[in-house]
């Protein structure tokens, strides 16, 4: 299978959005569900309470779905750079029309 720019964009915008909705159910879950209550000296009941997972598989999930969320994005950037800059450049002469370009620039395409 040869994959083009579009299905390398898919590919990534797919595993940034199931990143994303793991981050969000396990911060729902650790937030609403498995609260934090300290240690307490032993006596708090929380501290062994599950849902569906324990706490600590939630939090693990939770913080590596966060390392492969922003790894995707950093990468959709570095994938996107050219379209970033020529999309503020384009923005920046709308905004400053008066000011010369210089002859040796080349125009962004699309």
């Amino acid at each position: 299978m040869k994959l083009n720019k579009a299905k390398i964009n898919f590919w990534i915008d797919l595993a940034i959005g199931l990143a994303f909705l793991v981050e969000a159910i396990s911060g729902f879950v650790l937030w609403l569900v498995l609260p934090h209550a300290g240690f307490q000296g032993g006596r708090n009941a929380l501290v062994t309470q599950t849902f569906i997972l324990s706490r600590s598989t939630w939090l693990w999930l939770h913080d590596w779905f966060a390392v492969v969320m922003v790894a995707g994005i950093l990468l959709h950037v570095v994938l996107h750079w050219r379209w970033i800059v020529c999309t503020v450049r384009n923005i920046w002469r709308e905004a400053f029309p008066a000011q010369a370009r210089p002859a040796t620039e080349q125009e962004c395409a699309s």
